[in-house]
């Protein structure tokens, strides 16, 4: 508890010191693939990955030497589809599609350390991060032939289907950029990585704008 109280002590008065507030916005576009993995365990599927973009406001606390803390609200999206055709039996083709609209809300708390450096300050980041995940996915299969022979005997063609789930997720992030200023503005272009659970690596190029 006195390790607490030292700490938000220290944090108060560095923050008193300092008497400055960022509040900007971040927007990017994630480098990694939305399903990793997908194209070499699939290699005969085709595989469609669009709508990626991340987006949403910042704040960094301003603390001493060039050490900051910064929280974003960053609401990330993207599409996929996958369609492939398969026989079920002579003469028989099935095509199968799967979409899967994905929207996930990003919370990253994160240590900030800039350089001392001029006109062009490098930074490093460290800290969590928080996903809010919503998935829609729909599912279909069609007959390409004449006659086709279901997949198992409880299941019809044409067959349609949806399923959503909500999950939460969560893990170290980081990441590495450069400062400078035009006037009062800051711009901060930034490559941010995060491991989200145990197989879940983003890696997202932003570019952030701070007053």
């Amino acid at each position: 508890m006195r390790l607490l109280l030292s700490i938000c002590c220290f944090l108060a008065a560095s923050t008193a010191q300092a008497q400055f507030v960022s509040l900007g916005l971040k927007g990017g576009i994630p480098a990694t693939p939305a399903l990793p993995g997908f194209n070499e365990t699939n290699p005969y599927v085709p595989y469609l990955d669009t709508g990626r973009w991340t987006v949403g406001p910042t704040i960094e606390l301003h603390l001493v030497s060039g050490l900051s803390i910064e929280a974003d609200v960053l609401f990330r999206g993207y599409t996929t589809v996958a369609t492939y055709d398969f026989p079920t039996a002579p003469n028989s083709y099935v095509t199968q599609m799967l979409k899967d609209s994905v929207k996930a809300w990003d919370f990253p708390l994160l240590l900030k350390y800039r350089f001392p450096t001029h006109t062009i300050r490098p930074f490093v980041t460290a800290g969590a991060q928080l996903t809010h995940l919503t998935s829609d996915q729909y599912y279909s299969l069609a007959c390409l032939s004449s006659t086709c022979v279901p997949i198992n005997p409880n299941s019809s063609i044409p067959f349609s289907g949806h399923y959503s789930y909500i999950d939460n997720i969560s893990g170290p992030a980081g990441g590495v950029g450069v400062e400078f200023r035009y006037g009062r503005i800051k711009f901060d272009p930034e490559v941010r990585y995060a491991h989200l659970d145990t197989d879940i690596n983003l890696v997202t190029v932003l570019l952030g704008v701070t007053f």
